[in-house]
């Protein structure tokens, strides 16, 4: 009875904010230590898969970067990071492609699913919403050369509308494509930035 009492309390505070933003697309971020904690992930997902499920409409934007830098060591290859950002030459960038596009990008729908929600990867591999070019970051007044890092400029914003339309979860990964097929590594705070700023004019963003 207790345990009911105290279920029925949170639910009733939630109220208020479940109200507020149902209908309103909210764009999550989730971080790739995040990742690494089973069970932290499997509670984020059970609230998002709850956030869908009330009438929000959550669309998931990742990024991976504990294990893209795991995968690196493995196949041998130095992990650099210059300002904050992953230098990603041609070979690291295939390593990013699967492990975050591919194999995390899948797994998190795959979890999504098997908490009762319905989910969709867009993905290179199925269907890409985001896309832009190289990222130009500058110090002091200098190019930084980073590779292909990307910035993402431009949101397929129908396919995600219609799969929340449809109580459906879009899980992005932070990667992006140019008008000349060219795929880049996307930061993700960036990407989850630009994705609510491409969504309607009501969405909000948050980060785990």
């Amino acid at each position: 009875m207790e345990e009911a009492i105290r279920k029925a309390d949170t639910l009733i505070e939630a109220l208020g904010w479940i109200r507020q933003f149902r209908g309103k697309t909210t764009v999550i971020q989730l971080g790739g230590s995040l990742m690494e904690d089973t069970d932290a992930l499997r509670h984020v997902l059970l609230d998002i898969v709850f956030m869908e499920t009330v009438g929000m409409r959550p669309v998931i934007v990742h990024g991976g970067g504990p294990a893209i830098s795991l995968a690196l060591e493995a196949a041998g290859i130095e992990t650099r990071f210059l300002h904050g950002r992953r230098y990603t030459d041609q070979q690291t960038l295939e390593v990013v492609e699967q492990v975050l596009a591919v194999e995390t990008n899948q797994r998190l729908a795959e979890q999504i699913e098997e908490l009762g929600g319905r989910a969709m990867t867009l993905n290179f591999q199925s269907t890409n919403v985001l896309f832009g070019g190289p990222a130009e970051i500058r110090v002091e007044g200098e190019v930084v050369e980073l590779g292909f890092v990307g910035v993402v400029t431009e949101m397929d914003r129908a396919v995600v509308d219609n799969l929340t339309y449809a109580d459906t979860i879009p899980v992005i990964p932070s990667m992006c494509l140019d008008a000349g097929g060219q795929k880049y590594n996307v930061n993700a705070d960036t990407a989850a930035t630009a994705v609510a700023q491409s969504s309607d004019s009501s969405a909000c963003s948050a980060r785990w």
